[in-house]
């Protein structure tokens, strides 16, 4: 008998491995599609639930309450708290009402004179000053009071001519038809004190340079007025002429503020409105004026406007020069509808508050505001009277509120009545 060569024993025994290998590969593979095949009785996988936080139930997942039927599902955005939770967060409310508010605008000035009290004394006739009584500035005066006295020649003639003109008055001369000549007699007299009272003379030092029957080398001038000399221009001995200067005096018994505001505030400010003053060096004092005058420009460099005030001044303690601390206080003529400051949150775009509905229930709510005074804003519209706003920890309600709208826009169902989601692939299927 022939014995098989070695190739042909390589051979068979190459197919016989290669058909091995394909059987058990196909064992393998029918294995693994079994083992990852769903049952025929397993649900469908469906995709897990978002949870929400703990302490509020999100608008579309509302429980209903045993033995009272389904809780009516708030508005969006709108969240519900636990009790519990409203006590741990220290909420607080206020009531939305009408207040009568005071605003008030801060400010610094400084003090002047008041320039309707300012007065100036001048010469009013040529001369020489022969007597100074009032020698110094800043020296109190009294109206009436001598300031110096003035000799003039020009002064001695025209007295002389007044007292010959009285008596050519009061004597008359015989045979004078019809009594010219005293009528020219007075007629002289009364030029010449006119001229004397031009001059400065009173009536009364007339009265005295008739009974006295001699003129007077000196001129008396005298203060028009209560005040301080805040300029003196004279000395003694030296020679004027008329219609120079000699003194200025200011009655401080009232005086001017001027203050700056800015232009946003302007219409904050009026006239005949309420004024305070105080001052560092009289600490607890504060004074009361009104605003008088409000300048029609605004300064190009500060862009500001200036505001004049008038206060009373007893006891002289505004003193011009000095710099003091300003407040218009505007009272409102009627009470507004109001918010507390802490209750709004302010985006810088809008401003929002937190509604309390009641039952634990709130939502935030856009709101229009006005000004601001003593710690409350003027509401202009979104909010009525009597309902209610956090005044406390509404940032925590505010941000529950942004997440259960997100949760709610993430179970958002279709008409059909079918939850949208995202489907799940099944095993072996790509996504």
């Amino acid at each position: 008998m022939k014995r098989p060569s070695l190739i042909a024993i390589f051979v068979a025994g190459l197919v016989l491995g290669i058909v091995l290998s394909a059987v058990v590969l196909q064992h393998l593979m029918s294995a693994r599609e079994t083992a990852l095949a769903p049952p025929a009785s397993a649900p469908p996988v469906r995709p897990a639930a978002a949870v929400p936080r703990a302490g509020f139930v999100p608008a579309s997942h509302e429980t209903p309450t045993p033995g009272h039927g389904p809780v009516a599902a708030p508005t969006r955005g709108e969240i519900r708290i636990d009790p519990a939770m409203l006590q741990n967060l220290g909420v607080r409310t206020t009531l939305v009402e009408p207040r009568v508010v005071t605003e008030s605008i801060r400010t610094t000035g400084y003090v002047d004179y008041d320039e309707r009290l300012v007065s100036q004394v001048n010469a009013r006739v040529s001369g020489w000053i022969e007597k100074l009584y009032v020698a110094y500035t800043g020296q109190p005066v009294r109206r009436g009071e001598t300031l110096l006295t003035l000799y003039s020649p020009e002064l001695v003639l025209t007295q002389e001519d007044y007292l010959r003109a009285r008596q050519l008055a009061a004597s008359g001369v015989a045979g004078d038809r019809e009594g010219q000549t005293r009528r020219d007699g007075s007629d002289l007299m009364s030029a010449a004190a006119t001229r004397l009272r031009l001059w400065g003379i009173a009536p009364a030092e007339l009265r005295k340079l008739a009974q006295r029957g001699t003129p007077s080398e000196t001129l008396p001038i005298e203060s028009p007025s209560s005040g301080v000399v805040t300029e003196s221009k004279v000395v003694e001995g030296a020679h004027v002429r008329a219609g120079d200067e000699l003194y200025t005096i200011a009655d401080l018994s009232r005086v001017w503020v001027y203050a700056d505001i800015y232009e946003s505030e302007l219409p904050k400010v009026r006239t005949a409105q309420h004024a305070e003053v105080s001052l560092d060096a009289l600490p607890g004092q504060h004074f009361d004026g009104i605003v008088t005058y409000i300048y029609p420009s605004v300064s190009e460099q500060s862009r500001t406007i200036r505001v004049r005030l008038e206060f009373s001044n007893p006891g002289l303690a505004l003193r011009p020069g000095m710099y003091v601390n300003v407040t218009l206080l505007d009272s409102g003529s009627a009470p507004t509808l109001t918010v507390p400051v802490e209750a709004v949150l302010d985006s810088g775009v809008r401003k929002v508050v937190i509604v309390a509905l009641g039952g634990g229930r709130f939502a935030p709510r856009e709101i229009k505001v006005g000004t601001q005074a003593e710690g409350y804003f003027r509401v202009l519209h979104g909010l009525e009277r009597g309902e209610r706003v956090v005044t406390s920890a509404q940032f925590l309600i505010d941000s529950e509120s942004n997440l259960s709208e997100a949760l709610s826009a993430m179970t958002l169902t279709p008409p059909s009545g079918s939850p949208v989601s995202s489907p799940v692939p099944r095993a072996g299927e790509r996504r």
